[in-house]
């Protein structure tokens, strides 16, 4: 009897064992829902939030022109960010921050003309980004950021740094950002994220993004992947601009247009049932003004491709040849000379001076006696200047004793040329004419 009371007492043990742990997932269901949503609340299922489209005064639109074209230049870049100081988790001692971030495969660049190139942007807290766009050459392929800023408020706090187009959108590849902790004085708790938890930066709307249409880019730290299947959506975003508002499922960014002069955005991360997740730290406001300068370049339906090089930091491209008008192309003619054909060389053309003429005119030196007729010289010899035509069209050519060509005379051998050469007569004197083939002396 002994033996199965015992046993019967152990029984009853083992029941009550299995009832109290039983118990234990049920009380679960009154605890607020987890970080990314339970599936059930008082035995009842939950419906996964849909993601939907802006909506109401709302239109997502597609990206400006100028930012396509330099998005697809720098497709082929990879960046990856390293953080050298200060580390993870440091304690500050209410000194100065000395960052030093190094970049790998991603320009740095911000042209005096056409504005800030890619470059790295770095978030403390909800602050505004800063942005670097200029770094020292380090010792491998890349560049380091160096800067040194204002002292942190006391008590902990997170940064995050990423590379960013010249928009101010982050890269979403992996490596192209990075978050860590600093702490002036010492860490206070509950002032930030549990390590693995869930948090999100408000990228843009930032100072680069303001105008039309408006950029809306993000960053969720810790957030797992979702869309695998049906159904596994564990986190939403709710985006709302001047009251209108629409989720999204992924972190892409996304271009909207709406007909307010300025932008009051609101950005609260959500788990897949559509309950806030910390909103201490994942739903935040930013008021975006209406645009008081220029608008950048990348805003342009077209840019030049020497903009986009200048904008991405790659040499200018060489202008390309433009192309010669095709003249119409004539038959040659048996009298047109081929192209090919040696052309003979021009003779100058310039009209000869009196001892340049091919009939030189003796003058007899210390006759005073001829003054008379050293006047119907100079009066003969400028007749001759004037009319005279070129030696190329005089050299076949027979001159008269007047210095009248005669162009229906044939051209005279050497022989004839001298026993046909005129003479030219010197105050009532015959003389023989001279040899023209000598030169003159």
């Amino acid at each position: 009897m002994g033996t199965l009371a015992r046993r019967h007492a152990i029984a009853i043990l083992i029941t009550a064992l299995i009832v109290l742990i039983g118990v234990a997932p049920a009380s679960a269901l009154d605890i607020p829902a987890i970080a990314w949503g339970d599936r059930t609340v008082n035995n009842r299922p939950r419906r996964v939030v849909t993601p939907e489209g802006p909506k109401g005064g709302l239109q997502e639109v597609t990206a400006p022109g100028g930012v396509q074209q330099l998005r697809s230049r720098l497709a082929d870049h990879h960046p990856r960010l390293t953080l050298k100081n200060p580390q993870d988790g440091a304690v500050l001692n209410g000194k100065e921050l000395k960052l030093v971030v190094e970049v790998e495969d991603w320009p740095l660049v911000n042209d005096p003309d056409l504005g800030l190139g890619p470059h790295v942007a770095l978030q403390i807290d909800n602050e505004p980004p800063l942005r670097f766009s200029s770094g020292e050459k380090s010792s491998g392929a890349g560049l380091t950021v160096k800067a040194t800023l204002p002292a942190l408020s006391p008590g902990s706090h997170r940064l995050s740094a990423y590379a960013a187009y010249p928009w101010g959108e982050a890269v979403k590849a992996p490596g192209a950002s990075l978050n860590w902790r600093l702490h002036q004085f010492q860490a206070l708790k509950g002032t930030q994220p549990d390590p693995n938890a869930p948090w999100m930066v408000m990228v843009s709307p930032a100072e680069l993004g303001n105008g039309e249409p408006l950029l809306l880019d993000w960053l969720i730290w810790n957030a797992p992947l979702q869309n695998l299947r049906e159904g596994d959506g564990r986190w939403r975003l709710r985006l709302t601009l001047n009251g209108d508002s629409f989720l999204v499922d992924r972190q892409d960014a996304i271009w909207v247009r709406q007909n307010e002069a300025s932008e009051i955005v609101q950005m609260e991360l959500l788990d897949g049932l559509g309950d806030p997740i910390d909103p201490t730290f994942n739903n935040q406001l930013r008021f975006v003004p209406p645009r008081t300068r220029q608008k950048p370049a990348w805003l342009q339906s077209r840019l030049r491709e020497s903009d986009v090089a200048r904008l991405v930091g790659d040499p200018a491209p060489q202008p390309e040849p433009e192309p010669a008008a095709a003249l119409p192309q004539e038959e040659p003619s048996a009298n047109t000379p081929r192209a090919d054909a040696t052309e003979p060389k021009k003779e100058d053309t310039k009209t000869p001076s009196v001892e340049q003429t091919d009939v030189p005119i003796p003058v007899e030196e210390g006759n005073d006696n001829h003054s008379g007729t050293n006047d119907s010289l100079d009066e003969q010899s400028t007749a001759m200047t004037e009319v005279m035509p070129p030696i190329s069209e005089r050299s076949n050519r027979k001159i008269s004793a007047s210095g009248i060509v005669d162009p229906t005379t044939p051209p005279p051998t050497k022989s004839a040329e001298k026993e046909q050469s005129p003479t030219i007569s010197l105050g009532g004197s015959d003389r023989e004419p001279l040899n023209t083939d000598e030169p003159q002396r």
